[in-house]
């Protein structure tokens, strides 16, 4: 993907914020997705908690080519991300409209998960880089109060960690801007359903997976 000024980022794209979370620290998940990059020449999948595939399906009638921007989110882990009961990868995927999606080989997925409350599935973005998504960029900023939701029109929710957004030239707040910190594509098919959680050992001492599948 080509260098981009301010005024050519995108106006609509999928918005994410990323931290700590499966009992994974933010720069050990970065790190690993990059080897993930590297490893399927360019194609990473970034697990997110909400089911965003009609929105995602009224981006691709803008854009042909969708793209998504991982912004680090302001607030600490929740204890809940720091030490969950229990951390799953997820071993099977489909498509918006229900074909079966092979998960790239290097591809791991990860969340928290709670064995008294099983969750069914997860989800991910379906990610492409040409270039290195580490070191982050933080060339350019959005405003938290310029986003509004695609499908919607209304403000982004802060409880909204993935949203697919438009973006408006206004004054931005200090308070309220993010980092640009990973620009990439969206490719086909965009977003996926996880299924099938499968149990992973988690190291408590060091909050990372012992089985790291880069």
């Amino acid at each position: 993907m080509e260098n981009q000024t301010v005024e050519s980022l995108p106006r609509l794209f999928c918005w994410t914020r990323f931290g700590g979370e499966a009992a994974e620290p933010v720069e050990h998940i970065l790190n690993r997705k990059e080897k993930e990059r590297l490893a399927n020449g360019g194609i990473f999948m970034w697990g997110i908690g909400n089911a965003i595939g009609p929105s995602i399906l009224e981006l691709m009638q803008h854009t042909a080519r969708p793209q998504v921007i991982f912004s680090p989110i302001k607030t600490e882990p929740k204890q809940k991300d720091v030490s969950p009961p229990a951390v799953v990868m997820w071993t099977e995927a489909e498509a918006i409209d229900g074909r079966r999606f092979a998960i790239p080989r290097h591809s791991l997925v990860t969340s928290r998960f709670d064995p008294e409350t099983p969750k069914r599935h997860h989800f991910a973005l379906v990610c492409y880089s040409a270039t290195p998504i580490v070191p982050l960029q933080r060339k350019f900023t959005i405003g938290f109060q310029q986003l509004s939701n695609l499908r919607t029109g209304r403000p982004v929710a802060a409880s909204q960690v993935t949203a697919i957004v438009e973006r408006r030239d206004i004054e931005m707040e200090s308070e309220s801007v993010y980092d640009v910190a990973i620009l990439a594509e969206l490719i086909e098919p965009y977003f996926v359903i996880l299924k099938n959680a499968q149990e992973v050992p988690v190291c408590r001492t060091t909050k990372s997976r012992v089985n790291d599948h880069a």
